[in-house]
């Protein structure tokens, strides 16, 4: 997200402007939020590559 901030705007535009930047950060999801999700899943992840691939047969 860009914000650009001419000498004419007031202060109670940039503190808007910057409050949206505040809340698009917050949302931003992270590696971690979904880390474990599949657990147990698909089991040995070269067992599993074999399994879908068939490549090694």
């Amino acid at each position: 997200m860009v914000i650009v901030i001419d000498k004419k705007i007031d202060q109670r535009k940039v503190k808007e402007a910057l409050k949206k930047l505040e809340d698009c950060q917050a949302k931003k999801t992270k590696l971690a939020d979904f880390y474990g999700k599949l657990k147990n899943t698909f089991g040995d992840g070269v067992e599993y590559q074999e399994e879908i691939r068939g490549e090694w047969n």
